[in-house]
């Protein structure tokens, strides 16, 4: 776990993300924590591992389901 946490890093709300957010929040039916989380991902042309299979449905996020 360590070895995970310390390869992790925080991505900032900056004016992209934000604009993402925005994007996704006119354009399907996902909450603002959703929002932000596939905009970061997005933004910064990163993958999402999560449980949430609702992410799936937020076009061009690369979604890997665990």
């Amino acid at each position: 776990m360590k070895d995970f946490i310390s390869n992790c890093f925080i991505i900032d709300l900056d004016t992209d993300v934000k604009r993402y957010t925005i994007q996704i929040r006119k354009k399907q039916k996902v909450k603002l924590p959703d929002a932000v989380i596939a905009a970061s991902s997005l933004v910064k042309k990163l993958p999402l591992f999560t449980a949430d299979k609702g992410f799936g449905k937020i076009t061009g996020l690369n979604v890997i389901l665990i």
